[in-house]
Formats: C-alpha cells, sequence, structure tokens
C-alpha cells in the first residue's frame, strides 16, 4: 500500500501494485468502524457504487465485504457515476457511501471516494486521518454482504432532482442534437436519461479514452458534433462528476469554461439575495470577472472538493444563495447536493443556450478569455514541492505571493501562476494564466526547466 494516494479527495492508487481485493476489504472494516462511532445505536445503512473502471467489480466486491457486518445494510448502485452515488447519499437517508473509482487518473488506477452524513459530502482532512487511523488496524475480514440494488431508484432521483432545477420545458422546445461522449464511463447512461427527458436527440461517441476530459481526448466528440449538426458536445471523465464543452464548430474551449459559462448563466437569474461564488485558488480569473460584472460575492478556497462543499454550506446556513465549482469542469449546485455534477452542468448549459437564440460558440465569445497552460511534473528526490515553489518565488521576483494553497504569484497586469502539490497524483500541478499567449508560453517553459 506504500504507494497510495491518500487525502481528502479519496484514496487512489495502482492496481496490483498498491491496490489489490485485502486493501480494499481493510478500508471497508476502516470507513466501517468510523461510521459506527458516529451511529453507535445502529442499524447502518451505506451506498456503495463504481465506475466502469475493469478493476472495479473486484474491488467493491472486497470492498462491501469489509463494510459488512449484522449491523449494515448496503445499498448497491453497481455502475453509478460518482454525483449519483453522492446524491443517493442523502437521497435514500444513508449514513455514509463509498464510489470505487480512480475519478480522472489513467485507466490503471483505481481508488475509494468516501462520504459521510449528514452533510453527504467528502472526508475533511481530520475524517482521512480518522480513516488512516482505523485501516492501520482493520484486519482483513470478509462479512456477509446483506445489500438491496438501489441503482435504478437513485439514478431516477438524481436526474428528477437536476430537472428541477432548470426551466425543461424551455429545453425541449429547442429540441437540440447533442453529442455526448461519456468515456464509456458510469456517467454515461444518467446521462442520456437526462438528456432524454431535456427532448434532446443524442449522438453517442462510443470511443475509449483517458478519463481526463481535456481538450486534446476532445477530437472523436468534436468531430461527431459538426457531423450530426449538434448544438453542443459534452465529455464526462469516468466517474461522470466533471463536464468538459466543444462547441457547434468542434471547438473544445477547456474545461474551465464550463464553469464560466454556468456561473454567468446563473447570476443572470434573479436572486433574493447577492450570490456567494465559490471556486478554487487553480480556477481561471475569467470567474472572477463575470462575478464582478455581476456585482456578485467571490470567495475562494484551496483545491479539493471537501474546501468548497464546506465553504458553500457555511453560506448557505447564512441564509445565502451560493453555487460554484472547480476549474476542472466540476460545476456544484447545493439544492442538488454539494458536489461536482456533470448532469448539472449539462442541464444548466442547455438552459443557457435555449434561453438565447445563438450557438454555443458565440455565447462562450462573449465571456472574458485567457490563455493557460496546465503542467504536471512527477516528484522526484531532488524535485520536492517546497523546493520547488522556492524556486518558483525566486525565479519570479516581480510576483505577489500568497499560500492559501501550496504558491500563487499575481501580477500587476493580471496574470497569475500557480504551484501545488496534487491530492490525486504523485505529482506537482502548475498553472499559468494570462491575456497573452506569448507571456503563457515562455512562463510554462521557464517552469518546467526549473
Amino acid at each position: 500500500m506504500s504507494g497510495l494516494v491518500v487525502s481528502y479527495s479519496g484514496v487512489r492508487g495502482v492496481v496490483g501494485r498498491d491496490l489489490d481485493a485485502s486493501v480494499a476489504r481493510r478500508f471497508g472494516v476502516a470507513f466501517r468502524r468510523m461510521v459506527a462511532e458516529l451511529h453507535p445505536a445502529g442499524p447502518i445503512t451505506l451506498v456503495v457504487g463504481r465506475d466502469t473502471r475493469a478493476s472495479g467489480p473486484e474491488l467493491q466486491s472486497a470492498l462491501m465485504q469489509g463494510l459488512s457486518d449484522e449491523r449494515v445494510r448496503i445499498m448497491d448502485l453497481d455502475v453509478a457515476p460518482t454525483p449519483t452515488i453522492q446524491f443517493a447519499l442523502g437521497a435514500l437517508q444513508a449514513d455514509g457511501a463509498v464510489a470505487v473509482t480512480a475519478s480522472h487518473n489513467p485507466a490503471q488506477w483505481n481508488g475509494f471516494k468516501f462520504f459521510l452524513a449528514p452533510d453527504n459530502t467528502v472526508l475533511d482532512g481530520a475524517q482521512t486521518e480518522r480513516l488512516i487511523r482505523e485501516l492501520a488496524v482493520a484486519s482483513d475480514v470478509a462479512g456477509a454482504v446483506v445489500r438491496d440494488n438501489q441503482h435504478e431508484r437513485a439514478v431516477a432521483l438524481h436526474v428528477a432532482r437536476v430537472l428541477e432545477q432548470v426551466d425543461a420545458g424551455s429545453i425541449r422546445r429547442r429540441r437540440f442534437r447533442v453529442a455526448l461522449d461519456a468515456a464509456r464511463g458510469a456517467g454515461e447512461r444518467p446521462a442520456l436519461r437526462l438528456l432524454d427527458a431535456l427532448g434532446c436527440t443524442v449522438m453517442r461517441v462510443d470511443v475509449e479514452r483517458e478519463s481526463e476530459p481535456v481538450a486534446e481526448n476532445l477530437a472523436a466528440l468534436g468531430a461527431a458534433g459538426v457531423q450530426n449538426g449538434c448544438a453542443v458536445g459534452f465529455a464526462q471523465d469516468l466517474d461522470g462528476d466533471r463536464l468538459a464543452l466543444v462547441t457547434e464548430t468542434g471547438t473544445a474551449p477547456g474545461e474551465d469554461y464550463t464553469l464560466v459559462l454556468v456561473v454567468d448563466h446563473l447570476l443572470h437569474r434573479p436572486h433574493p439575495s447577492v450570490p456567494v461564488v465559490v471556486k478554487n485558488v487553480s480556477t481561471t480569473r475569467a470567474v472572477d470577472d463575470v462575478v464582478a460584472r455581476a456585482g456578485a460575492e467571490l470567495l475562494e478556497t484551496r483545491v479539493g472538493e471537501i474546501n468548497l462543499s464546506r465553504a458553500l454550506k457555511r453560506q448557505m446556513d447564512q441564509g445565502r444563495v451560493a453555487f460554484g465549482g472547480e476549474g476542472n469542469g466540476g460545476v456544484i449546485l447545493p439544492p442538488v447536493h454539494l458536489g461536482r455534477d456533470s448532469l448539472v452542468g449539462m442541464a444548466l448549459v442547455l438552459e443557457a443556450l435555449a434561453q438565447r437564440d445563438e450557438p454555443l460558440s458565440i455565447r462562450l465569445r462573449e465571456l472574458p478569455r485567457y490563455h493557460s497552460a496546465k503542467l504536471k511534473l512527477p516528484l522526484t528526490p531532488s524535485r520536492d514541492p517546497a523546493s520547488l515553489m522556492a524556486a518558483v518565488e525566486r525565479a519570479f521576483p516581480d510576483g505577489a505571493a500568497d499560500h492559501l494553497d501550496g504558491l500563487r504569484l499575481r501580477f500587476a497586469d493580471g496574470a497569475w501562476l500557480g504551484v501545488r502539490r496534487s491530492n490525486t497524483e504523485p505529482v506537482v500541478r502548475l498553472v499559468v494564466e494570462s491575456a497573452g499567449a506569448q507571456w503563457v508560453s515562455r512562463v510554462a517553459n521557464t517552469l518546467q526547466n526549473i
């Protein structure tokens, strides 16, 4: 297990090297004990599901064996997107949930994402540390599994909740043609169900690709959208929590612009109070711009879904209207749940298109636009995050530094760069953004050679 990446983003590792059935059972035992301490009187209900990775069935079966004892009832969602699993935790009144997924990581990876009621969010740092302490003393024990398949019910309830957030009638009247590339992942069937309910004709793009829906992975989606006259192309990652767009011209604007478009659209709705938009420090400043021109409030957090979830919940507890997400295509709309949700993103993008008779490419052109580069540098004995950040700060002395999450340097013309250790892979992530493409290219080259 030494190669496992463990953080409040979950547990991830390479199957066969870091992760196997024994490890899965031990994590199941550890999480069951953790939930049992919160509910000593029992019984305990846990929701479990997985994405479509080949290793998923074996790991899910072993995990459920570890989760099981005489007090535990498991609601098995089988193959289901992470947002459906998270939504079902609340909708089915369960006590905890686990998604067997490595999200956007490559195919040889898998992992576990843990959620707890009553907030129905991923674990925070303290809860993750508690889970790891339980893991240290957990035995590889296989309990008798008592499970109830709730896949159909969970998907139906999730799709219905998403539909409640939009003017479905206006979308249906437009009879959109939509291309969908789900990466053969868990989000495909729920997405097809949602799009059918919204009156869309869907062109399925059935290709095997890397999970991460970045522009370089979406050529087939772009081509299918153009060939079939689609108004928009939607791309998901394997567990269906992230959403990227492709325009009617076949262009992928970058996953950041899913959030920019959705936030801009939501800010044009009438609200009883000034909305609060929550984003993380690695998300494009185009979000800052649309928030500023709408007269709304912006709140920044560290990277990590739990940080956004907690910030959004605090705002809601104060009676504020709040929404937001991450620049990786992760849209969070609290009336559905407090996690990233590609189905929510699809519905809101379609509503934005339905309300104005203009193509997506024109709609995106009206939004603030910046050039950016996103880099990953592998961790090595000679390249640790602290020394790398110190070297970057020395290389760019004219940048104003903040350390909310790793290092971020802001420059007088609005350009910025960020450096932080990944929560999900053994890498350092770097983001560079500016209105000038040449500046981005020059800085990206400098960073790669530090």
